[in-house]
């Protein structure tokens, strides 16, 4: 008789791969001050502008209505080091003043164009598209949902309750069983509010563009007075592209 042996292989002996993929900030911050660079040589103005409740939604249709343009966003202290903080450290007059702003503004980004004035003001001033609020928004007046039923599906019920609404389910039925403020004017909205708010879509902002100042031909022009700084973090905003 022949004996065969059937070697079996060991899960143990599988090949793994020990080599890890780090991140590199340093690469990041790099390519970034290179671009705000090269975006001070191709265009003439350079606007600094700031806006709340900003989202990537808004951005890509502004985007498409400038796609010969470019908004840049990242860390305000890396834009700054882009335009130079300094007489000493800008490429063209006039720029340290931007970056100084720039600092000292709340959430912002800046914006190159080679359009003219006008059409800047006319597009920027003018754009304004309602929006969910978020978290802290602070509304102007009080909402305010009835008792009754609520035109939901029944599985949403319990969600809604979770949400912090007084609500039970009858024969398939949301229902609300008193008066309920969705926001009250005046006072912060909390997370739960403001989910409640889009589950009945219920808009309470506006998001809009506002332009701080910008830069021409060595000069540095303030366009409002008084800014003042709405947050001392930089641009960090999961909902923002930096590019």
């Amino acid at each position: 008789y022949n004996t065969y042996i059937i070697m079996v292989q060991s899960k143990r002996n599988r090949v793994v791969s020990l080599t890890k993929v780090t991140k590199n900030p340093g690469e990041k911050k790099k390519r970034l001050v290179s671009t705000v660079r090269e975006c001070v040589e191709q265009y003439e103005y350079i606007y600094l502008i700031s806006f709340d409740n900003v989202r990537n939604n808004h951005l890509k249709q502004a985007r498409a209505d400038w796609s010969n343009s470019r908004f840049l966003f990242g860390k305000k202290k890396v834009l700054a080091i882009g335009l130079g903080r300094s007489d000493a450290e800008e490429n063209k007059p006039g720029l340290h003043k931007l970056a100084a702003q720039l600092q000292d503004s709340g959430e912002c980004c800046l914006f190159f164009t080679n359009d003219s004035k006008d059409t800047v003001l006319s597009y920027f001033n003018t754009y304004k598209e309602n929006d969910f609020a978020r978290a802290g928004f602070i509304p102007e007046e009080t909402i305010t949902r009835p008792e009754g039923k609520i035109d939901m599906p029944h599985t949403q019920e319990t969600y809604l309750r979770k949400l912090g609404m007084p609500t039970s389910l009858k024969n398939g039925v949301i229902l609300l069983e008193r008066e309920f403020d969705l926001a009250t004017a005046g006072v912060a909205l909390t997370p739960d509010q403001a989910r409640l708010l889009q589950l009945f879509d219920m808009k309470l902002s506006d998001f809009k563009f506002n332009l701080i100042g910008f830069w021409n031909n060595g000069e540095y022009t303030m366009l409002q007075e008084d800014v003042k700084a709405e947050t001392s973090g930089d641009n960090e905003d999961e909902d923002i592209d930096e590019e």
